[in-house]
């Protein structure tokens, strides 16, 4: 069993208890562990930008046919000058506003994956789709984590206690390891993370 580490504040406890993985109040049976592995977390930021520009695009559009038949319709409609012009100006203003509103949100959604770090991480991957997430500061601190598990998930009499860093990552801001589908119509066969 290795040395145990000191505990600081933000950290978990990771263990192996009977047949169970522990990390911090969760339980993964080991029957179920599929793998533990280093792997760096690259956030999604060309979809992001992909993303923006075909909402952008779109909203544009959309708010240039909205304003022109808007616009027209006020036209056809008003029959006086300064009424008219006063709806035309109202109608404009509205439609200029809620494009602005949603560009906003395009890039307050943009910058919440651009912004975000590489992690560098060690996960540990059950036959579901779970996975948890732990991490040390440095390469050989995830190292010695991988070893520590591995070690103890083939050995759980042993047990293991750690202290380690956790971290919670939106998925969808991540590439996270390989895409693999080889069944189905959708057959991509793998695509590297």
């Amino acid at each position: 069993m290795p040395p145990r580490p000191a505990f600081r504040p933000g950290q978990v406890e990771v263990r192996i208890d009977g047949r169970t993985l522990w990390i911090a109040g969760a339980a993964y049976p080991l029957r179920n562990i599929a793998r533990v592995y280093q792997v760096v977390l690259h956030p999604r930021s060309a979809e992001a930008f992909g993303r923006f520009g075909r909402r952008f695009a779109g909203t544009l559009a959309v708010l240039i046919v909205v304003l022109s038949v808007g616009l027209m319709s006020i036209s056809a409609s008003s029959s006086y000058r300064d009424e008219r012009d006063q709806n035309r100006t109202s109608f404009s203003q509205f439609v200029v506003t809620v494009g602005v509103v949603l560009l906003v949100l395009y890039v307050v959604d943009l910058l919440r994956v651009v912004l975000q770090k590489v992690r560098h991480v060690v996960a540990v991957e059950t036959n579901g789709s779970s996975v948890a997430l732990i991490t040390a500061p440095d390469e050989a601190g995830r190292r010695a984590i991988t070893r520590y598990l591995a070690a103890a998930i083939d050995r759980p009499e042993a047990g293991l206690l750690l202290h380690v860093d956790t971290l919670s990552v939106n998925p969808a801001h991540y590439y996270f390891g390989d895409t693999v589908n080889v069944h189905g119509t959708g057959n991509i066969g793998r695509i590297s993370g």
